[in-house]
């Protein structure tokens, strides 16, 4: 990769076209006037859209399986198979960025717990136990070990045996480690919480699969293990690069996806970066926020892939494609333009390593 007259050109163009690409994040929008009168914030009719796609298609065809007393498992596994083509990438980023920012005004505050708490159990996630995980512990610790306990960081993270561990330990015992984090780092009340949103998500499945078995095994059981491979196998891809020597920099913990068919679908998550240096900031201004600190990411070495999404870069990871990956690196300005492929390659590799601190981390919260 040699010098250009303008480094930052391919970088700005495919961020502009992240910013001008139209929306796929729901199937049909939801009504104008539910729009205008409803959201907290107007820009949001995308999420809105698809949380009411689900609650009127995904919702109802998941009833009907429970009705159906004697379903085949045909019918199950064709109902599971359906939802999570069309629906789970979808919903999880919408869960994701409407537990981040308020999705409905405070006058229809229940319309806030109907993603959370009634659509996410058809994911495989437990009620409520959502926003703990990811906004108060991932973000707040920033992938930061052993405080969040789904961090990336003493793990070789081109091993696919490191992931199983990791995978695992979330899927056995997620339950119950992540309400005793929030009780050990003061957050008492989250933690209360999240033992009874999970215990009575338990409850209610157990007393669903008594009544039918079938229709709980599609539609909540098979989705939880499910679930919970996609999302630690996404949060691993996302923070699988970490800078052994700055791991607490939002810069070099993960990277960006620029102009990846997966940002229509996801609220431009590709932009990881700027997400994490500010999980506040609306999903629409990530790709102008990216524009703004092209210089940053130049000087701090930021990654950013051209193109492919988390998952993509994930398998390429696991499978040794380092040199197919740098082939995709875009740069943000002149140092990281100067740069030569097997030095990208050299980068990556280093950044899979994982990192040794030397003492206990500065706690991040109280």
């Amino acid at each position: 990769m040699g010098t250009s007259p303008n480094p930052t050109a391919r970088a700005e163009a495919l961020a502009k076209a992240d910013l001008a690409a139209p929306r796929n994040e729901y199937l049909f929008p939801a009504p104008r006037w539910l729009v205008k009168h409803g959201l907290q914030d107007a820009r949001d009719a995308a999420p809105a859209s698809l949380v009411l796609n689900v609650a009127l298609l995904v919702l109802p065809a998941a009833g009907c399986l429970h009705l159906w007393r004697d379903v085949p498992h045909w019918v199950g596994a064709a109902y599971l198979v359906v939802n999570y083509a069309v629906f789970l990438q979808r919903f999880m980023l919408t869960l994701h960025f409407t537990e981040h920012r308020r999705l409905w005004r405070t006058a229809l505050e229940p319309l806030n717990w109907l993603t959370p708490y009634v659509l996410a159990p058809l994911y495989g996630l437990p009620s409520g136990a959502y926003r703990l995980h990811h906004c108060v512990m991932h973000h707040v610790e920033d992938n930061t070990a052993p405080y969040d306990l789904s961090s990336t960081e003493p793990f070789r993270r081109d091993s696919p045996l490191a992931f199983l561990r990791y995978w695992l330990r979330f899927a056995l015992l997620g339950s119950v480690e992540v309400p005793l984090y929030a009780w050990r780092r003061g957050r008492r009340g989250w933690a209360v919480r999240a033992v009874a949103a999970i215990a009575g998500y338990w409850a209610v499945v157990g007393a669903l699969y008594t009544r039918n078995p079938v229709a709980t095994l599609y539609t909540l059981a098979l989705p939880y293990a499910l679930s919970s491979l996609l999302l630690m196998f996404g949060n691993w891809s996302q923070h699988v690069f970490v800078d052994p020597d700055r791991p607490d920099d939002d810069y070099a913990l993960t990277y960006n996806c620029l102009a990846c068919p997966d940002n229509r679908k996801t609220y431009n998550d590709g932009f990881h970066i700027i997400h994490h240096a500010n999980s506040q900031l609306h999903w629409s201004q990530l790709p102008a926020r990216f524009l703004e600190t092209l210089d940053t990411h130049d000087a701090r070495d930021a990654l950013c892939f051209e193109g492919i999404g988390f998952f993509d870069v994930g398998v390429a990871v696991f499978t040794g494609r380092l040199e197919w990956l740098a082939d995709r690196v875009v740069p943000c300005g002149p140092k990281q333009a100067a740069r030569g492929k097997r030095e990208w390659v050299e980068l990556m590799r280093r950044r899979l390593q994982p990192v040794q601190r030397g003492a206990a981390p500065k706690a991040r919260c109280s």
